[in-house]
Formats: structure tokens, sequence, C-alpha cells
């Protein structure tokens, strides 16, 4: 779960080129590229983090600005982080609590 933690925390501070999901990761670099050229400010709060074992499931709300129109974006998801020997394998986001605990071998409840 520290690993999961650590990515948020390194994303807050704008330093998540630092973590080793964008080092080890080759697609992270152009995610994170991608989501910034869109919005210019992105502002990530995790809510919860829920340990399942070889999964984390992270409740984030996330308010951005859009780059161009400025226009403000507020959305609360669901991510679950597959880790597998202190890796992240696999990132999934889901918009459904009841579908991202199913994800992670959880239910609701």
């Amino acid at each position: 779960m520290e690993i999961v933690r650590g990515i948020y925390d390194a994303l807050a501070q704008r330093d998540l080129y630092s973590t080793p999901i964008y080092q080890e990761h080759k697609g992270a670099p152009q995610v994170w590229r991608e989501m910034l050229s869109v919005f210019g400010e992105v502002d990530v709060e995790v809510e919860q983090l829920i340990d399942a074992g070889d999964h984390v499931v992270a409740v984030i709300r996330e308010r951005e600005a859009g780059r161009t129109s400025d226009a403000p974006v507020e959305r609360t998801h669901l991510a679950v982080w597959t880790l597998a020997d202190g890796k992240v394998i696999k990132l999934q986001a889901f918009d459904d609590r009841q579908q991202a605990l199913e994800a992670a071998g959880l239910r609701d409840g």
C-alpha cells in the first residue's frame, strides 16, 4: 500500500517523474504528458486507500482546469492498483465503487 501512497504523494507534489512507476513503465510518461496537455492544473486528493492484499483500491477526488478553456472539472473515481514483487503491474480506473471493489476481490458492505 505504501507504493501507491508514495505515487499519490509524488503526484500531489508534481514530482511523479521520480516515482518507480514513471521510471519502470514505458507508457507512464506518455499518459502523464497527455493528461497535462489537456489540463493545465491537476489536483488529486486521496480520500481513501483500501488494502486488498495484492491490490490497493484508491478513492480519488480529482480537480482539474482545462488548459485553454480554464473550465473546472471535478470528479471522484476509484483506482485499483495491482502489485507484484513490490511493483505496480496493473492499474484500472472505475467510476463505480462496486465494480472497483469486485476487481480487487472485495465486496462493499
